[in-house]
This record gives C-alpha cells, sequence and structure tokens, in this order.
C-alpha cells in the first residue's frame, strides 16, 4: 500500500478541490430543484425538462474546455507562460462564441418545444421562461470553466473552488429572494429560479478572471494583446483534442438526457423520479469525475517530462481509487435508498408518494454501474491526457446510442418496464463503455513500456496510432 499511496497522494492533493468544485457545479442545478420542488410537482418537472433542454447544448462546449486542461497542463510543466496563455486566451474566444450561439439558438427555439410528444403542456409552458433565463448562462458557465481549467492545469485548483463557493451561496440567496418574493420582489417561481442561476454563474467567471488576472504567479501572458487574431495551428491543436472530447461527453450526457425525455413522455410521475435519482447519481460521479481531471493534468504533466512509467502508475492507481470510492457509494446507496429521495420532495407534496416509491427502485440501478461509471470516467481523462481522443470517441457513440439508447427504448417504452426498464438499458451500455475504455488504457499502457527505454535514449515520445 505504501507504493500505492505515494503516488496517489498527489493525484488526489489535485482532485479534492476539483472533485468539491465538480459538486459545487452540480449544487446550482440541484438548489434549483430542491428549492422549487416546494411548489409541488410540476414546478419540479418544469426546472428537470429545463436543464435538460440547456444542458444539451452547453455539453459540447466543455470539449473546449478539456483541450484547455491538457495542453496547459503540458506548457506549464515545460515552463512556457507565454504558450499557457495563449490557450486561455484562445480558449475563451472559443467558448464565448460558442455560447453565444447556443443561447441565440434556445431563445428563437422556444416555441418548437410545444411539438415535443407526450410531455405534458403545463411543464413546458413553465419550463419556456426557465430555459430563455438559463440559456443565456451557457456563456459564462463555459468561460467560467475555461478560466477554472486553467488555474488546476497551473496546480492552483482552490482558487477556483474559492469562487464557485462564493457563487454557490449567491444562488442560494438569490433562489429564496425570486423564487418566493423576499425583499421587495414579487414571487417569481421558476423564472426566478432561472434568473437566480443566471446572476450566480455570470458573477463566477468575472470575479475568477479578475482574480487571475491580478495575480502574479497566475497571469496570463498575452504579448500580442487579448484580442490579437487567433493563430489557425493553435485553434487546430484545441479543436483536434476538445472536438472529440465534446462528442465523449455529449454521448454519455446525452443518453441520460434521452432517457429523461422518455421518462417526461411516460409521465410525471416518471419524470421527476428519474430526475431525482439521477442527481443523487450525479452526486456521487462528480468524485471519479474530478479524479478523472486530476489525473488527466497529472498524466499530461508527466509526458511532458518523458516520465512515462510514472504517467502508468497515475493513471493505474486512479482506477483503483475510483473504483473503491464508487463501490463505497454504491453500499450506501442500498442502505439510504428509501430516505434519500425526500431530500428532493416533501412527502406531502401532490403525488409524492410514487415519486419517492419510484426514485428508490431506481436508485437500485443507480448503484448497480456505479463502479463501471467511475471507471470510464477515469480511463477517458487518462487517454485525454496521451492525445488519444478519436477511438474512445467511437466507444463512448457505440456503448451509449447504438447500445444503451436502443435497449433504454425497448425496455421502458417498448415492453413497458417504466423507470427501471430505461435505466435498465443505460446500465447495460455503462458496462460496455468502461470494460472497452479500461482495454483501450491497458494497451496504451503496454506501449509505454514497449517505448520507455527508446525514450529514455532517443527522446521520443508516445505517438499515439489510431
Amino acid at each position: 500500500m505504501q507504493p500505492f499511496w505515494k503516488e496517489i497522494r498527489p493525484t488526489l492533493a489535485l482532485a479534492v478541490p476539483m472533485i468539491i468544485g465538480q459538486l459545487g457545479q452540480m449544487l446550482m442545478p440541484l438548489i434549483d430543484a430542491a428549492m422549487v420542488g416546494r411548489l409541488g410537482v410540476t414546478p419540479l418537472a418544469a426546472v428537470a425538462f429545463g436543464n435538460l433542454v440547456v444542458w444539451i447544448p452547453m455539453i459540447a462546449g466543455f470539449g473546449i474546455c478539456v483541450s484547455v486542461h491538457v495542453l496547459v497542463a503540458s506548457a506549464h510543466s515545460a515552463n512556457d507562460h507565454e504558450e499557457a496563455g495563449e490557450v486561455l486566451r484562445h480558449g475563451l474566444g472559443m467558448s464565448a462564441a460558442y455560447g453565444i450561439a447556443c443561447s441565440l439558438v434556445l431563445q428563437l427555439s422556444l416555441n418548437l418545444l410545444d411539438f415535443i410528444p407526450r410531455v405534458a403542456p403545463d411543464v413546458i409552458a413553465a419550463s419556456k421562461p426557465f430555459i430563455a433565463l438559463v440559456g443565456w448562462s451557457i456563456v459564462p458557465v463555459l468561460t467560467y470553466t475555461t478560466v477554472k481549467n486553467y488555474c488546476e492545469a497551473r496546480n492552483r485548483p482552490w482558487l477556483p473552488l474559492v469562487v464557485l463557493c462564493g457563487s454557490v451561496a449567491l444562488n442560494v440567496l438569490l433562489n429564496w429572494v425570486f423564487i418566493y418574493g423576499h425583499c421587495g420582489f414579487s414571487p417569481m417561481g421558476v423564472s426566478g429560479a432561472g434568473l437566480a442561476t443566471l446572476i450566480s454563474r455570470s458573477a463566477a467567471f468575472f470575479v475568477l478572471l479578475l482574480i487571475v488576472q491580478r495575480s502574479p504567479s497566475l497571469r496570463a501572458r498575452w504579448p500580442r494583446g487579448v484580442l490579437a487574431r487567433p493563430t489557425f495551428e493553435r485553434l487546430a491543436r484545441m479543436l483536434a483534442l476538445g472536438g472529440p472530447s465534446a462528442g465523449q461527453i455529449l454521448f454519455e450526457v446525452g443518453v441520460f438526457n434521452l432517457v429523461t425525455l422518455l421518462a417526461g413522455m411516460m409521465s410525471k410521475v416518471v419524470l421527476d423520479a428519474h430526475q431525482i435519482a439521477l442527481n443523487i447519481a450525479a452526486v456521487a460521479f462528480m468524485v471519479p469525475l474530478g479524479l478523472s481531471q486530476a489525473t488527466g493534468i497529472r498524466v499530461s504533466q508527466a509526458m511532458g517530462l518523458k516520465q512515462y512509467a510514472q504517467a502508468r502508475r497515475i493513471g493505474w492507481n486512479s482506477l483503483a481509487c475510483s473504483s473503491v470510492f464508487m463501490a463505497l457509494y454504491a453500499g450506501f446507496i442500498l442502505l439510504t435508498r428509501q430516505a434519500l429521495p425526500h431530500l428532493f420532495l416533501r412527502a406531502d407534496a401532490p403525488g409524492a408518494e410514487s415519486v419517492l416509491a419510484l426514485s428508490s427502485k431506481l436508485l437500485l440501478w443507480a448503484a448497480g454501474f456505479a463502479v463501471f461509471d467511475g471507471a470510464q470516467i477515469v480511463s477517458l481523462g487518462i487517454l485525454r491526457a496521451v492525445h488519444d481522443v478519436r477511438v474512445p470517441t467511437v466507444i463512448s457513440f457505440t456503448g451509449y446510442w447504438l447500445i444503451a439508447a436502443p435497449l433504454a427504448w425497448y425496455f421502458g417504452m417498448r415492453q413497458g418496464l417504466g423507470g427501471p426498464g430505461l435505466w435498465g438499458g443505460v446500465s447495460v451500455g455503462v458496462f460496455t463503455v468502461a470494460v472497452l475504455l479500461v482495454g483501450r488504457f491497458a494497451a496504451v499502457s503496454r506501449r509505454f513500456e514497449r517505448r520507455e527505454s527508446l525514450a529514455k535514449t532517443t527522446g521520443e515520445g508516445i505517438v499515439i496510432k489510431e
């Protein structure tokens, strides 16, 4: 255990604030759901549906942020601070442009929501003002994440965490003011949650960027100025990493969003139960997600220094750490699955009894695929760090959209198994992706071994052949 702890300790030191930060990111939709849920089943369903609609275009933008993580980490290990600053500048421009485009499309497409079949009209009507406000928060979310990843890749993960904690606290306060009507404001209900989220996310970005640019050790170096013309070579390199990474994220989250849509087509009860179970599962998922990002940074830094054996050890130890945590989480869920849903819905709310009972059943599936879910996301972080993104993207698409999505539809809709059928189909897909991605890392790890002795004598880096 001593060699394991010696290697995993610096990864955990980097991962812990990143994990807390990921949990903080999750807190805003969770806070919205919890505080709006006090108003009843329909407002809760409206927030769940609205977050689904906004989350889909937002996910692809995180691919740009992933490229910032990898490229800044490599530049930092080489003490190339100018390159790290240029990656940040290009990342901010790309994420802002993409976020504005997504927000405009959402505003122009609100009326198209009425044509989604089998979703309750009152849920769609209540979700529109929420989507209109939260849609604009895509811009600050992506630009904040870009700056956050820059800080983390330069081994300063606590700074964005502190800013995020302030943003979450602001979101709680503004939700209380806008949703229920306090401090002279009229009650806004679901719309109030959307406005609070938009303001809180915007504040997080501007505060973090201001702090970074005023910090002597973190200030980004932009010799040509912040508005200088971007370079095609750097944009191409970021897109080569970011595009497939966005696909990987989109395929995974997209299938869960599809399941959310299918749940909404079944009934409000299934939608609310699914949303509660998904939120609980997502909280635990933030741990291997943060560990994946920290592992990717450390592997990128080791690769930049040509320390291939260390890169291999970092990867395998992180996979082991993730598996242990997710196994403990699965046991916790099995013991508390009856009580946890009550955190999201009052027992005396209309229709709450059916929602709470179904939620506890869905949590059994969440516990069942927990270890595999953690393994697949950590494997993705390792593979991105060595710029191996194409094959993992194919694996993600196959597992989630050729296996999980059809099975979820078949068991949930065609066979009439409802929510458990939806989650059963997704579980098969998660298992498939995890096995294939761990196998992919094992193959890449063997290449580390074969080429390590050659790299020591020639200085040659690892090139992944697709």
